[in-house]
């Protein structure tokens, strides 16, 4: 029978993550707290993952190569500052770094000291070079054809310098950047960019196209597939503890379901992806393996458009806000596989989520008295700014009926299609008739751009902090859909520029409450992830960063004593 557990993967109260390793329902339960604790492995052994698309794109920070599959998969070849946690708290990578910090306030200065002996995997030293060049591919006033996927704090950086023989790195800002931290996430060797050519042939073309012969993480490549597979071995000059792992071998299979099959006939050993009832039902049935479950960093919301000639109405969107269920959506969708996932109420944090070794997530959306299903509230609202609910339908101050609302989802996506469903059914309390826009795959990324919609569902992305919501909220953002707040504005660029952990809390929330009170963005619950693997692995936790569960792949490894099942 496969183990039965509930593991706690943090021990913080409103808990961001759980585990859950299941099986059929009469299985024992082997209960167990704070998981993500490493277990004792032994050395050698292997193992197989599943992922969805091979690597098209070799450089992982830029516009191309910086998506999740390519981040997670390559995540093993490179020197990370800082790593984040499965309880979302972020730490120095101790293996890397001595210590880094703000020495500074004004001008803003870091100060980055690497331990000693770090290096590339051909024995080139890891050094102050490869800072300033991962800094000046991404930032615009240095290498303005560098196709970078992010740019933002980089561009900030007035200056580089080395000492201690390149051990000691100095950085001035312009300006403060509290995001700091999640800058050369992916550090990129200067002297292999050296054999590329200059700044932007190296960029846009070495690190692009070229399968990496080099490694400054646990792994290096051995042997690359296209669409098949991909091998890699230990390091043999890694500096920190571990590997323990003696094959790292990727296989490529498209669909969850397939991923399952093949990890239930041995051929491969970790499925990682995004669970569905369907897919959690079928690594039910297995034995012998852990599943766990997680929320992440990426979570999913509704939004409302706030221009137009019927959502521009601030009354109109209260209630529908107020009208709306999100605890029953959550119930009825993830709640059904991931029940351990909780609801949120903030569109700024995740439950759990922590800034500085500080509790930041708070419950804002009570208070305002949204997301409740509250149908005679949302009328109550209505009805004081002139509208009416005759037969049925929502009649508006004019003596018009309301137009018929555009709910834009993916309609390949089951979870966002529920999700538009559920929400279609909850309005008509309020007299309004809401239309499911199902677009597919290549309409729905430009209609969301160019805001077709009335309501959406999507997820965001919120490891960078007001930087993450600045891209989405901001006045004349990409993605801000004609919103535009002041006093939002102004919370975002004090947040943004805010070094204290407290008073950055602080700005966020009240920003939250904006936010959530323009009926721009109603948040639901973070994205559930489902790792599945045999009961002779550990080490394996889910990440809730965009990087993924390969974050502390050198600590992975057989188990001295396999779970019991």
């Amino acid at each position: 029978m496969s183990t039965l557990r509930r593991l706690s993967l943090i021990a913080v109260a409103g808990a961001l993550f759980t585990t859950a390793a299941c099986s059929g329902s009469d299985a024992p339960s082997n209960d167990a707290t704070n998981q993500t604790e490493v277990q004792e492995v032994v050395p050698g052994g292997e193992i197989t993952i599943a992922a969805t698309s091979p690597i098209t794109d070799w450089n992982p920070i830029s516009a191309n190569g910086d998506t999740t599959g390519q981040r997670q998969q390559q995540w093993p070849l490179y020197p990370h500052p800082f790593l984040t946690q499965p309880d979302t708290s972020v730490v120095i990578n101790e293996a890397l770094l001595e210590s880094a910090d703000v020495v500074e306030s004004d001008p803003m200065t870091v100060e980055y000291v690497l331990q000693d002996g770090v290096q590339w995997s051909d024995g080139t030293p890891i050094s102050v070079d490869d800072f300033v060049y991962t800094q000046a591919v991404q930032d615009p006033s240095k290498c303005a054809e560098c196709l970078a996927a992010f740019t933002e704090g980089y561009s900030d950086i007035t200056s580089i310098e080395g000492s201690d023989d390149g051990k000691t790195i100095t950085m001035v800002y312009s300006e403060p950047f509290s995001e700091w931290r999640a800058l050369f996430n992916y550090i990129l060797p200067a002297h292999i960019a050296d054999g590329y050519g200059d700044l932007a042939t190296s960029f846009n073309e070495g690190f692009v196209q070229n399968v990496p012969e080099f490694s400054g993480g646990p792994y290096i490549i051995q042997d690359y597939t296209d669409g098949i597979s991909m091998t890699m071995v230990p390091n043999p000059n890694w500096y920190g503890d571990g590997p323990n792992l003696e094959t790292i071998t990727t296989r490529y299979i498209t669909g969850q379901g397939e991923q399952l099959t093949a990890l239930q006939s041995g051929e491969v050993q970790l499925v990682y992806a995004t669970p569905t009832v369907d897919t959690m039902d079928q690594a039910r049935q297995m034995q012998n393996m852990t599943i766990q479950t997680g929320s992440t960093l990426t979570y999913y919301h509704l939004g409302m458009k706030t221009t137009g000639d019927v959502m521009s109405d601030a009354a109109l969107r209260t209630a529908i806000a107020t009208a709306l269920d999100l605890g029953d959506m959550r119930n009825r969708t993830i709640g059904q596989f991931a029940e351990d996932v909780p609801q949120m109420k903030s569109s700024v944090y995740v439950p759990g989520q922590q800034i500085g070794g500080q509790e930041a997530y708070q419950d804002n959306m009570t208070d305002l008295g949204i997301g409740a299903g509250d149908a005679e509230g949302a009328i109550a609202i209505l009805e004081e700014a002139g509208y009416q609910v005759t037969d049925g339908k929502l009649i508006q101050p004019d003596g018009t009926p309301l137009r018929d609302l555009s709910f834009l989802t993916l309609g390949t996506d089951v979870l966002r299609m529920e999700l538009a469903q559920i929400a279609q059914q909850q309005l008509l309390a309020i007299g309004i008739t809401v239309t499911i826009d199902a677009a597919d795959g290549a309409r729905y990324s430009p209609a969301l751009r160019e805001g077709d919609f009335d309501i959406m569902a999507t997820g965001t992305a919120l490891d960078l902090g007001p930087l993450s919501l600045q891209q989405w909220y901001g006045t004349d953002a990409p993605r801000s859909f004609g919103y535009s707040n002041e006093e939002a504005d102004r919370l975002m660029e004090a947040a943004a520029a805010e070094l204290d952990p407290a008073a950055q809390i602080e700005l966020m929330n009240e920003l939250d409450r904006v936010l959530m009170g323009d009926g721009v963005v109603l948040p639901l619950f973070g994205t559930p992830m489902m790792a599945v693997y045999p009961n002779t692995h550990g080490n394996i936790f889910i990440n809730p960063s965009k990087y993924g569960t390969t974050m502390n792949i050198e600590q992975w490894g057989l188990l001295a004593e396999p779970t019991a099942s």
